[in-house]
């Protein structure tokens, strides 16, 4: 169903600096892409899909992963398995707070979250329950903390890790099938 991805060399393609993602980008983003057609939320009343990079441009790892995602996303199909189209837009994190104003303004729907410096995953988390905003991110340390789906290794393969109960609060409907393949974490849900 998801298909096993081939990941001969994968550690070597990781960028250096950029210890908080053990999957590579070109790795990542397909799967994400397929991970998100499960999610029966974002079809439902849409003809496009808004996929979010959020990234600082002053931290160097995070610029680097938002370019490399930017780059893939644009090498996907410009349609997703659900006949959504794709849009891609960037969301420079100079302040948490103007977050929630940017997913409304860009109309985003899902959030693909850059490795960080000095801003709690837990901000990013409630900005995108509050829009309503799937969050996705190669950082698997986000998702204990409470954002919602993540691509980890898992020996040589990718492994999807899904925090069912943020994935709720921000929307998500993910097929039964897909959370039977997830590695599923439910840390304490009473932040934000």
């Amino acid at each position: 169903m998801l298909g096993a991805l081939a990941l001969s060399g994968w550690a070597a393609a990781t960028p250096a600096g950029a210890q908080d993602i053990s999957v590579p980008v070109k790795v990542q983003v397909p799967l994400l892409l397929k991970i998100l057609s499960f999610d029966r939320s974002l079809s439902a009343g849409h003809d496009s899909l808004v996929i979010g990079v959020v990234f600082q441009s002053h931290y160097r790892t995070s610029a680097a992963i938002s370019d490399e995602v930017c780059r893939a996303l644009a090498a996907a199909p410009r349609s997703l398995d659900a006949g959504l189209a794709l849009r891609v837009v960037t969301i420079d994190l100079d302040d948490p707070e103007h977050l929630g104003a940017a997913l409304l303004r860009e109309g985003v729907r899902v959030l693909y979250v850059t490795p960080l410096r000095a801003v709690a995953s837990s901000a990013v988390a409630a900005a995108t329950r509050e829009r309503q905003v799937v969050s996705v991110t190669g950082v698997v340390r986000y998702v204990e903390e409470g954002l919602a789906v993540a691509v980890d290794a898992n020996g040589e393969r990718p492994q999807i890790v899904i925090n069912l109960a943020a994935s709720r609060a921000e929307g998500a409907a993910f097929a039964g099938q897909l959370l039977k393949l997830a590695r599923l974490t439910d840390p304490d849900m009473s932040g934000p």
